[in-house]
């Protein structure tokens, strides 16, 4: 479906009114609605709301494209709305959007959503064309400028770029395991992430309406504390799983799961033992893959043999080799922390300090604050100290999130905010989706700050008459003062160290390609170039990526196809007969690529959609076996 059939006049407004998000949305949606291409209003908004709770839809240059597909959408259409000042929007670049496209799409198995983000993310690449909407002085002015496509591709056409400033450099095997295998493990904190959350707010809720400084034992508050519970038990079993999943596809996931609950619940290897289970099982299911099955058996491969074999060999891994020595390791550091009981409080506090928030609530951590709660009716002053660093790390990073934001990305800005609400209750696991996407940074700074806190703890002679931590317990509290600057300390300390160590997010402000038309349509097994474009919202960059592509390969007459895996699935899907019609391949993505050993004999490319979106002429120009015999694309 076209993006001219979608839009009129009617659907265009220069200058909104709205001053929120909120308002924003109703205001677009209303258009729509006036536009009769709404059957219900306030239930396709609901629709809307629901799919931004998955993931903001604001992005970078001041653009956001809100969208749902609703059954309350009675014809499918694109809102578009410019605001003057400039709306809040929590884009990802933290600046105000101006530009709005809401999509409305009607339930089903079509693909209008697709197709006109597509559309849409084809026009947001050519230059200035924002500037040109925005300063578009009729809504028949902007509408031409939304449905005409340029006209400059003639001269381009027949003929190769003369010289390209910046070539793709080459990245070594080593750059390139230690990418992919962030990758894996940015996949499986994404969906770690709403099981502490979740899990650790409802936790934190119990704790503070009680009021005890401890797990409620009765009435309901015990079943949100179970609640809460559930869901920091489960989310090593999902970060485990999930990172298989990413190395191995669907087979891995089981062994992943499993192998991680079992290395968690029986030996105590806290969310670092799962990081290590999930590597490990989704390497174990991608070596069975290689095992060629008889042609009777393939269909059951993925189902049935794969996710039964490797679970059995992960677990046994984890039972009888690797499960017990951990274990063992445990046991032994909680003798040789009774042993260090009679050194000095420096000494102590910096040991009790840095285990307590080296693991965030794993088994290290969980040695450290067992050695404190058990003393606490005859030790208190240990759980003064360990009470303020169980709560530094998640408060750490929140503070980190607050004041220095451009060294986050905007879903760690978000789960920033649930951090800060269990660091105040005491619960450790706050800063782990912050220590499992970027251990070599984080861990380090929240061990610096316990150090800090816990040591500040002791020197104040705190003394905290609860087994739990966070300001949660100061009604029980000696020595509040103390308690409150030890936290402050340590959590300044954890966020100014992760400041210093973290490089700023990247924007994409300098993005520019050739302004050209192009036919992205390439008949099955007539690529000369195949590319693959992801990332982890799975929309804004995994379609101008693919667009800045398409351009490019347009410009220098080279035909290309490009597969997106995106929010809503894999579409343009490459098939056998264009990997065996094509020079090579060109892997754009900022995530795990999927079935990607379709191309396990193709020359590839490998490199972020960012790199895709700026350098798109030369990444194809770089692999081309001879350019000058290249074929010119034919127009339509």
């Amino acid at each position: 479906m076209e993006i001219q059939s979608l839009i009129n006049k009617d659907l265009i407004c220069l200058d909104l009114a709205a001053k929120t998000k909120s308002e924003v949305l109703n205001e677009m949606a209303d258009i729509l609605y006036q536009a009769g291409k709404l059957s219900d209003k306030n239930k396709y908004l609901q629709d809307v709301w629901e799919r931004e709770e998955i993931g903001n839809t604001g992005f970078e240059d001041g653009i956001a494209i809100p969208h749902a597909k609703s059954e309350y959408v009675a014809q499918p259409a694109v809102a578009v709305g410019i605001s003057r000042h400039g709306i809040e929007y929590g884009a990802e670049d933290g600046e105000p959007s101006s530009v709005f496209f809401m999509l409305a799409s009607p339930n089903g198995e079509d693909n209008h959503h697709i197709e006109v983000l597509a559309q849409i993310s084809s026009k947001l690449v050519e230059d200035g064309f924002i500037d040109e909407l925005k300063a578009a002085k009729t809504q028949a002015e902007a509408l031409q400028l939304l449905t005409t496509n340029k006209v400059e591709h003639t001269q381009h056409k027949d003929k190769k770029p003369e010289h390209i400033e910046q070539q793709p450099q080459k990245t070594s095997d080593f750059k390139a395991r230690v990418s992919r295998t962030k990758e894996h493990l940015l996949y499986g904190t994404s969906h770690m992430i709403p099981f502490i959350v979740a899990g650790g707010v409802l936790l934190s809720l119990s704790v503070m309406i009680s009021g005890k400084g401890a797990v409620p034992d009765s009435g309901m508050l015990k079943d949100i504390a179970t609640m809460g519970i559930a869901g920091l038990t489960l989310f090593t079993a999902v970060l485990g799983g999930y990172i298989s999943y990413s190395i191995a596809d669907k087979p891995g996931l089981a062994p992943g799961m499993i192998g991680s609950w079992i290395a968690v619940q029986n030996y105590h290897t806290g969310f670092l033992g799962a990081i290590i289970v999930g590597f490990f099982a989704g390497f174990v299911v991608s070596q069975l893959k290689r095992i060629k099955l008889p042609d009777t058996m393939t269909s059951l491969g993925s189902i049935f043999i794969y996710p039964l074999v490797g679970t059995f060999i992960v677990c046994a891994a984890v039972m009888w080799v690797f499960g017990q020595p951990i274990a063992l390791m445990m046991s032994g550091l909680n003798h040789w922390l009774a042993s260090m009981a009679g050194a000095g409080k420096i000494m102590l506090g910096t040991i009790l300090g840095a285990m307590t928030a080296f693991d965030m609530g794993g088994p290290i951590n969980k040695v450290a604050t067992l050695f404190a709660q058990t003393q606490v009716n005859t030790q208190p002053w240990l759980m003064g100290g360990v009470g303020i660093a169980i709560c530094t790390p998640p408060l750490g990073m929140f503070l980190a999130t607050i004041l220095f934001p451009k060294k986050f990305k905007k879903f760690e800005k978000e789960a920033g905010k649930a951090a800060g609400i269990m660091g105040m209750i005491g619960i450790t696991e706050g800063a782990i989706p912050f220590a499992a996407a970027d251990p070599i940074r984080v861990i380090p700074s929240i061990v610096a700050g316990g150090i800090v806190g816990n040591v500040t703890g002791f020197m104040f002679n705190v003394i905290n008459h609860a087994p739990w931590g966070g300001w949660i317990v100061l009604p029980v509290v000696d020595g509040k003062m103390g308690y409150i600057i030890g936290t402050i300390a340590g959590s300044l300390t954890t966020a100014i160290i992760v400041a210093l160590l973290k490089k700023n997010v990247e924007e994409d402000d300098d993005l520019t390609v050739n302004e050209a038309e192009f036919d992205s349509y390439v008949g099955e097994g007539e690529a000369q170039v195949l590319a693959i474009t992801a990332c982890p919202s799975g929309v804004a960059h995994t379609f101008l990526a693919a667009k800045c592509l398409e351009k490019a390969a347009y410009q220098l007459g080279v035909k290309i196809k490009v597969e997106t895996q995106g929010a809503n699935g894999t579409n343009n899907k490459i098939s056998k007969a264009d990997v065996a019609g094509a020079q090579f391949v060109i892997f754009a993505h900022d995530v795990a690529i999927k079935d990607k050993e379709r191309f396990a004999h193709l020359p590839s490319i490998d490199v972020g959609t960012k790199e895709a979106m700026h350098n798109a002429e030369s990444l194809i120009l770089s692999k081309l076996e001879n350019t000058e015999s290249t074929p010119v694309l034919a127009t339509s």
